[in-house]
């Protein structure tokens, strides 16, 4: 019964992600750039989801790509928080941390196709960082003056809420992982269960920033 329910929840959360992906190509021009990054954030994750779905039905290992799709998510996200922070002191060192990420990336990526265990290292940094983006993008808003705008209306907000709600929830997940496997594999599935359930509500958020007209403090990208 809980194995069903797992694989439906494993399997499901990839279903918001093509949600959002589809509102975000059928919107592309009206996208400012932040938007396009997440749409192709969104595209490239459908790219690799597939992949890692088509080794399991084959019941070859998927692992390997783990820090590939990492490396892609941490990348664009930087990105979209170098523009969306950009009077902020915090963007003028995005890039560099970017190119320090990518270098540690490639440097300890060992892709392994007889192992269960993945490194969970570049996980938690990811989280870390990101949620650092999160924690200033809402304290500039908290701390905004004049408040001259509906958070709700802010594709940001969302990308930004449901960042923070995914990374929270996942920390403790990526650093345990593998502890967790050793000591029990039908709770690391239940834990793996947790993560794509968290992931669901990421895209969700994903779609809803999809499909809002850009902040004022945008300008959509000429075609």
């Amino acid at each position: 019964m809980w194995l069903a329910v797992e694989k439906f929840i494993t399997d499901f959360s990839t279903v918001p992600l093509a949600v959002a992906g589809v509102i975000g190509v059928a919107r592309y021009r009206r996208l400012d750039r932040n938007m396009q990054y997440l749409l192709l954030l969104t595209l490239l994750a459908l790219v690799v989801t597939a992949v890692a779905m088509w080794l399991r039905v084959r019941h070859r290992p998927n692992l390997f790509l783990f820090p590939i799709d990492t490396a892609i998510e941490f990348t664009l996200l930087a990105l979209i928080y170098r523009h969306a922070l950009r009077e902020l002191p915090i963007s003028r060192f995005i890039l560099a941390g970017v190119g320090l990420f990518l270098l540690g990336t490639a440097l300890t990526y060992r892709p392994r196709l007889d192992t269960l265990e993945f490194s969970p290292v570049q996980h938690f940094i990811e989280g870390v960082v990101v949620l650092t983006f999160v924690f200033y993008y809402f304290r500039r808003e908290i701390t905004r003056q004049v408040v001259t705008r509906h958070l709700e209306r802010d594709p940001m907000f969302w990308v930004s809420t449901g960042l923070l709600l995914y990374f929270s929830g996942n920390l403790l997940i990526f650093l345990t992982s593998n502890l967790v496997l050793k000591y029990s594999p039908t709770i690391s599935r239940h834990v793996w269960a947790i993560h794509a359930l968290l992931y669901t509500f990421l895209n969700v958020f994903y779609g809803i920033a999809l499909s809002l007209p850009p902040s004022r403090d945008e300008l959509p990208t000429a075609a």
